[in-house]
């Protein structure tokens, strides 16, 4: 990379970053830094997480908040601007992730620049303030790990057993990391590692079982208003009908990812594609999980999706209560629709090719 390429992206680099500052300066408090406080006062008075009604993922998140609260309070700054704080270290971390796995030199830059200035990624983690940003973080971290050879088994399992256990977004994405004739990978028993992880977190909080059942496991996002949900509004439909569609739609594309055997970066897109497609429900911060992946395959739907769900960020959020013309939950659905659409053809296309 010449120079002149480099003072450039590390002037935009630089610009995206104070334009992350700037609003972070500006951040007021919302339902989720509340829930976080929330969570905070709850363990502080001897309950567990689950039972705030605002807590649906392992005990992991719930400590690192405590840790979060005891620096807060020393720094003299709100559990909110210490979290932003947290979240803003991860995304650029996250970026240098994506900057090695593009391949360095000007595409990695481009890669990276991509997923830190995407405006998806910075509503959700610098004013939104969701955490989904960790765990796929360690997700890149696992992918990146996966590509050395030989294969460290012990670091991607570490990896993915911690994405999990911060939110388990990538809920499905170990099962991706197997090992084929052409493409090594874990074991069969090895990919059971990081489930087994995240049920053995809850071990500790055996007396809170049923609020983790129904927090955690029986948690399935807003209902109604996004995906195959909609089913639900057409009369004897029962509840379990969309429920079922997603995990045929799941275990569907895991058996096509394992058969293609693409590359493990891609194939966790696809994955995160078809989960956003086929989800019963829906929350915003879900709006952020193909972003990093995505910047490592840029193309039309990545460039779609990206201005869409930006738009219905704004919408959602009532930022722009004049505009009720603009995209919500069904606009962001369409736009992932052609995004994975438009992935299929080009694995279509790169099977054709080696082939």
């Amino acid at each position: 990379m010449s120079g002149a390429r480099r003072v450039g992206f590390a002037v935009a680099f630089a610009a995206v970053l104070a334009l992350r500052l700037a609003i972070f300066t500006r951040f007021t408090e919302n339902y989720d830094t509340q829930s976080y406080g929330e969570v905070v006062r709850a363990l502080e008075a001897g309950k567990s997480p689950w039972d705030t009604g605002r807590y649906n993922y392992s005990p992991v998140w719930a400590g690192i908040l405590v840790t979060l609260s005891a620096a807060s309070r020393s720094a003299g700054v709100t559990l909110s601007a210490a979290a932003g704080a947290l979240l803003l270290a991860v995304d650029a971390v996250a970026a240098v992730l994506v900057f090695r796995l593009a391949g360095r030199g000007a595409r990695g830059a481009a890669a990276a620049l991509l997923f830190f200035g995407n405006p998806v990624s910075v509503f959700l983690s610098t004013i939104h303030r969701s955490f989904d940003s960790i765990a796929i973080l360690f997700l890149l971290a696992a992918i990146g790990a996966s590509r050395r050879r030989p294969l460290p088994t012990a670091g991607v399992l570490a990896a993915l057993s911690a994405s999990l256990l911060v939110k388990h977004v990538a809920a499905f994405h170990p099962m991706l990391f197997r090992r084929t004739r052409r493409l090594p990978g874990l074991g069969p028993v090895g990919i059971l590692v990081p489930y087994a992880v995240f049920l053995l977190s809850f071990a500790p909080f055996r007396s809170a079982w049923p609020a983790i059942a129904r927090e955690v496991f029986a948690y399935g996002g807003l209902g109604g208003l996004y995906g195959t949900d909609v089913l639900l509004l057409i009369p004897g439909v029962p509840f379990w009908v969309p429920r079922a569609l997603f995990a045929v739609a799941v275990i569907a594309a895991l058996l096509l990812l394992r058969r293609a055997e693409i590359e493990i970066a891609r194939a966790c897109l696809v994955l995160f594609l078809v989960a956003l497609v086929f989800l019963p429900g829906i929350g915003r911060q879900y709006f952020v999980w193909p972003i990093a992946l995505g910047s490592l395959f840029p193309g039309a739907g990545y460039a779609v999706y990206s201005v869409v769900a930006t738009i219905a960020l704004v919408a959602i959020s009532g930022q722009a209560p004049g505009l009720a013309f603009l995209p919500g939950w069904y606009g962001v659905w369409w736009a992932v629709l052609l995004w994975l659409a438009l992935e299929v053809r080009a694995l279509g296309r790169l099977r054709n090719a080696g082939a």
